[in-house]
């Protein structure tokens, strides 16, 4: 790599300097994110319960069989079990079928209690499990649609009654009916509870996605804008003036002249709006950088000789200057660090296959999993308007070790 050439950036690198001193994703979708955590606090929950219960569990298992216990162990506490251990990490179709075992496993088990265990045998207390049909239930509004949780939460009333019914020896229909209402009341409540916090994650990830076509359109409305300006810019100074002197009869060399320098200045804006050579590129960026930030910035520009034949796209040149200019802004605004300065640098480099520009800082960092979904500076004005460029764009940061932005866009192979 060679410094860049001082015939075309000398005033440039003059001016920045006057004025400056000397690397996912994105967080996952707050509707999967919602739906892991209560998976997992489903099954930290039923081994809490079983925790609390061991003495009654082991107490009552005394009364049924053996391969009903085995079912109920493996139904309740193996497959929470599962979903507390895969709830955060592994594919989420893969814990909703967890969650859809836990649950069927589960009705299975409520079912056929009242089958394994003689009439009142349980006369002074409730079965166990009977207290865990609510969980039974949140697991099922995790597992499948609400038309099958509906019919689910019933059953599993029903059948909790029921055999809690034949448990204790009593099954009359009053004793039954109040039961049965009981249980759906509290199993309801949690249901309930568990699909308010799932609408409202999804509600969220609609308002997010609403904002980033919104920011997307206001960026292409700012650039339709920006270009009728240069466009306006040519017709006000060059087109009109000629056109005016040629109604007061100047003289044809001038307006002549006048006339070629308003055709060059078109044909300059659609090379802008074409391509432009890397020295160009990197003169535009460290420009629109600087006058859209004024921050303290040192600027290293350098390019490769190899590159000299690259044309870069007008519209990766715009990204990289916008992409770059926010970084420098979040920087400024987040990265101070108390008791001392922050050393902020910016760094374009062309190559023969593209342009990178780098936003260093040595402040305060952050954890970039840990950056909000709706921040759209980070996500829309960075790493989103990178990809719609054809680019990439690379955080890296931690917290207290600084933060360091990679832009990237490389030029197409058949360019």
């Amino acid at each position: 790599m060679t410094s860049m050439s001082p015939s075309l950036f000398g005033r440039t690198v003059a001016a920045l300097s006057g004025r400056c001193s000397q690397q996912t994703s994105i967080s996952r979708a707050a509707a999967e994110q919602i739906d892991r955590i209560l998976l997992f606090a489903l099954g930290v929950g039923v081994w809490i319960f079983g925790a609390g219960d061991a003495a009654e569990i082991a107490e009552q298992s005394r009364h049924f069989p053996g391969w009903w216990t085995a079912l109920a162990m493996f139904g309740v506490f193996g497959t929470a079990l599962l979903l507390a251990a895969t709830a955060l990490q592994v594919a989420l179709p893969t814990v909703r079928v967890i969650a859809a075992t836990h649950a069927t496993v589960f009705a299975v088990a409520v079912g056929l209690s009242g089958f394994a265990v003689r009439p009142g045998q349980i006369a002074d207390d409730v079965e166990w499990i009977y207290r865990l049909v609510p969980l039974g239930g949140v697991a099922a509004t995790l597992a499948w649609r609400t038309p099958a949780t509906a019919i689910y939460v019933v059953g599993v009333s029903v059948l909790a009654a029921s055999s809690t019914g034949e448990a204790t020896g009593d099954l009359g229909w009053t004793e039954f009916a109040l039961t049965s209402m009981r249980i759906l009341g509290i199993t309801v409540t949690f249901v309930y509870i568990t699909e308010t916090a799932r609408r409202a994650a999804r509600l969220l990830d609609k308002e997010r996605a609403r904002a980033h076509q919104s920011a997307s359109r206001a960026a292409a409305d700012e650039a339709r804008a920006s270009e009728r300006a240069r466009f306006a810019g040519v017709i006000h100074d060059k087109v009109l003036a000629t056109l005016l002197d040629t109604s007061r009869g100047g003289c044809p060399t001038m307006l002549a002249r006048q006339a070629n320098q308003a055709l060059g200045q078109f044909a300059a804006i659609g090379r802008v709006n074409d391509m432009c050579t890397d020295l160009e590129a990197i003169e535009t960026i460290a420009r629109e950088v600087v006058d859209a930030t004024e921050a303290e910035l040192r600027v290293q520009v350098r390019h490769d000789y190899s590159s000299a034949d690259l044309r870069i796209d007008a519209a990766a040149v715009t990204a990289l200057a916008e992409a770059a200019a926010e970084a420098v802004r979040n920087s400024v605004r987040h990265a101070d660090v108390p008791g001392r300065s922050v050393a902020r640098q910016l760094s374009i480099m062309a190559r023969a296959c593209g342009i990178t520009v780098v936003i260093a800082d040595d402040g305060a960092g952050f954890d970039p999993a840990l950056v909000a979904a709706n921040r759209l500076g980070v996500t829309v004005s960075i790493v989103q308007r990178m990809r719609e460029a054809g680019g990439r764009a690379t955080i890296d940061s931690r917290p207290g070790a600084g933060t360091r932005i990679t832009l990237e866009w490389n030029a197409p192979d058949d360019a």
